[in-house]
């Protein structure tokens, strides 16, 4: 068995993923969990989802607001999904962007996990339909969950991103000169609204909530992953730009009607080890007022993709070659490894489990499969 994460010595039960996988993942959330009840917004999307799973693993219960109605069959299905887990799951009907509501959800949670947020690049309005939705879920997230620190709140985990390090196209300088890596003392302060609007809805998001927890007395984490890549934990939580982007390498073909792979270079993190991160940054007590980032050193570009994907998935052996591109990206994401103990888990197998989970979900079907008679 790989053991891809590891704990420090005080978390020393270490919880396996689904053994019936090929190369099978182990998580590592301490018992800690086991019996606890924290509030997690977010359930249903990409990141979310495999945070869920991870926490029902280690056997905690879960309050999840949400945006559909209770009765909706994509949280039955989602439900479904995580049966069997040692935890409990529950999902309220409850507007993140509510002080209120959250002040009602949270009571009794030792943890609050912020993770909803929207992952829109355009928009119409996109002061509207992005950076407010970001900033003010956040701030409502935050003042509600104030009003139980100590009582038992612990902590408050609130889901970042690398775009508020640096700008989309990397043109901002590290802090610690040209040539050097970004860090967690980055901040991405040249990305504007006109260009960008993502990129400076992560920033306002998340200095609001340093700014809220310093005012409200609140023990405050940030998890900042980079571009999240990785198996998808349900079906219902696949609707996602994340999931979109990587359904373009596993249809792409040629021949006459030709699909191309994706062009670019990416850098990467797996979803699995972004929800590890945010459990062990509720559990270390030193993780209190931190920034870490969850992501691959450099970027990849689609030849590498593809080259993985051709020798690894056999679906995908007849895959069109990716374009070359630079490889240029440093991110120093060290931090969480020496602090908190996470392991990353292998650009190979990320890449890999995600096509294969996509295959096996039908949420997307190769080229091959897609021309074979019924």
């Amino acid at each position: 068995m790989y053991l891809y994460l590891h704990l420090y010595p005080k978390f020393s039960h270490i919880l396996r993923g689904d053994l019936r996988r090929k190369r099978p993942h182990l998580t590592q959330t301490g018992d800690e969990m086991d019996g606890i009840t924290v509030l997690l917004t977010g359930v249903s999307g990409f990141v979310g989802s495999e945070l869920a799973r991870q926490l029902l693993q280690a056997g905690a219960h879960l309050r999840c607001p949400v945006r559909c109605p209770l009765d909706s069959p994509r949280l039955t299905l989602l439900k479904e999904a995580f049966a069997g887990l040692p935890g409990s799951i529950t999902f309220l009907d409850a507007d993140i962007r509510s002080e209120e509501a959250i002040t009602q959800a949270a009571a009794g949670c030792s943890y609050v996990f912020h993770v909803a947020s929207p992952f829109i690049i355009t928009a119409e309005d996109p002061a509207r339909d992005i950076v407010a939705p970001a900033v003010e879920g956040t701030a409502a997230v935050l003042r509600g969950a104030a009003r139980h620190k100590g009582s038992p709140l612990k902590r408050v985990i609130v889901t970042s991103s690398v775009c508020a390090i640096h700008d989309c196209n990397v043109k901002q300088q590290p802090r610690a000169g040209p040539g050097k890596s970004y860090t967690e003392e980055d901040w991405n302060e040249v990305s504007t609204l006109e260009a960008e609007p993502y990129w400076v809805s992560k920033v306002e998001a998340e200095r609001t909530a340093w700014r809220l927890a310093s005012e409200l007395g609140l023990e405050l984490v940030t998890v900042l992953p980079n571009f999240v890549m990785g198996p998808v934990a349900a079906k219902e939580a696949a609707a996602g730009i994340s999931v979109g982007f990587f359904r373009g390498f596993v249809e792409a073909r040629d021949g006459s009607d030709p699909k191309p792979p994706p062009s670019g270079s990416w850098t990467f993190a797996d979803v699995r080890d972004v929800a590890a991160a945010h459990v062990l940054a509720a559990l270390s007590p030193g993780a209190a007022g931190r920034r870490y980032i969850v992501s691959q050193s450099r970027s990849y570009n689609a030849k590498a993709v593809t080259d993985v994907l051709k020798a690894s998935v056999p679906q995908l052996a007849h895959l069109p070659d990716g374009a070359v591109g630079p490889e240029e990206e440093r991110v120093d994401a060290s931090r969480v490894v020496r602090e908190l103990g996470l392991q990353y888990t292998p650009l190979e197998r990320t890449l890999t489990d995600m096509a294969e989970s996509l295959i096996k979900l039908g949420l997307a079907v190769p080229a091959t499969a897609a021309a074979a008679p019924s």
